[in-house]
């Protein structure tokens, strides 16, 4: 994913569009999850970080959801670009300035967004314009 693509469109949740979203700007879910062989990200050494982004990575790609997502490498990024994605709400100010393996893996709307090895080793978020049912129309 080139975020030099995503920077001039905004997501689907900022546009304003969905149901009542003159009231309610937007409505997000979201589900943390930890494997079982791990240690927490707080806890984890970058050999178990690297691990868990190199599993997690592959499983992405997997995942059966309406919305393709695609993998980025937050640890590898610039800080600009790391600002970007805070300010876009798909990963968190913590996740940006993180140390160690960690990634991102978002679809092209922007509605989806899973954090890997925040403060979770699994963080999936889901957001949408307006005062929509996300889990039922996106999980």
């Amino acid at each position: 994913m080139d975020l030099d693509a995503l920077a001039p469109h905004c997501g689907e949740w900022l546009r304003g569009t969905g149901p009542e979203s003159d009231i309610i700007m937007s409505s997000r879910i979201r589900l943390a999850r930890n494997l079982a062989d791990f240690p927490f990200p707080s806890k984890a050494d970058e050999t178990a970080k690297s691990e868990i982004v190199g599993l997690l990575r592959d499983r992405v790609a997997t995942l059966p959801l309406p919305h393709r997502l695609e993998f980025l490498p937050v640890s590898e990024m610039d800080a600009l670009d790391r600002q970007f994605l805070v300010e876009r709400q798909l990963i968190s100010r913590e996740h940006s300035e993180a140390a160690g393996p960690r990634g991102v893996a978002v679809s092209g709307e922007e509605s989806v967004s899973l954090m890997i090895n925040e403060e979770d080793h699994l963080r999936l978020q889901v957001i949408h314009s307006g005062a929509r049912s996300i889990a039922s129309t996106t999980c």
